[in-house]
């Protein structure tokens, strides 16, 4: 079956099978440019879906079973360059994210059931680990460091169930610890605020 835009510019063409749509399936903009492209069985994603940018540029890949995410969700800029590669498990994230910026890697994540859990990384444009977040079920728990672009340490504070406890160890540029000050609850937003510049 093929459904038009006020046009005449084909909006959709789809395969039904006992009233549900059942094989490829093809959504079209105005102007007639594909969309996107997906498999539905039963009337449910199944299989490989493409999403394109109006011009026609490949923008995102992702794998269904029976309408929910199965398989490593792949994004993408218009140049052609990744921006993201996502794992995920019958619906929630799981496993190793990596997200890229002009071909380099940006961030590494890492979920359990869709939950951060684990180390997040988050690297500068040389390639160097900036800033290390430790996170349990999706909250900071364990030791933040912040790195020097050499790669030496710059701060440490540890936290636990969100709260950073105790002090914040300094380091100077060559990785020689300095005089340690009070880690604050305003600590990740400041942090993430310095990242950003």
């Amino acid at each position: 079956m093929t459904a038009f835009n006020i046009n005449g510019q084909p909006s959709m063409e789809a395969h039904y099978q006992l009233g549900q749509t059942h094989g490829p399936q093809r959504l079209y903009d105005e102007q007639g440019q594909l969309l996107q492209q997906t498999q539905r069985i039963a009337g449910l994603q199944d299989g490989l879906t493409k999403t394109y940018f109006s011009t026609g540029k490949l923008m995102l890949e992702q794998r269904h079973s029976a309408g929910v995410l199965n398989g490593e969700s792949v994004s993408y800029a218009e140049s052609g360059d990744i921006t993201a590669k996502v794992p995920y498990i019958l619906g929630k994230r799981q496993g190793g994210a990596v997200y890229f910026h002009e071909g380099r890697v940006i961030r590494q994540e890492n979920y359990k059931a869709g939950l951060l859990d684990g180390d997040t990384k988050d690297y500068t444009p040389s390639g160097s680990v900036a800033l290390l977040t430790p996170y349990r079920a999706n909250v900071v728990h364990g030791t933040l460091k912040r790195f020097w672009p050499n790669g030496n340490p710059m701060e440490e504070v540890i936290y636990r169930n969100g709260k950073p406890t105790g002090s914040i160890r300094n380091f100077d540029v060559s990785g020689k610890e300095t005089a340690a000050t009070t880690a604050q609850p305003g600590f990740m937003k400041n942090k993430k605020k310095m990242m950003k510049g």
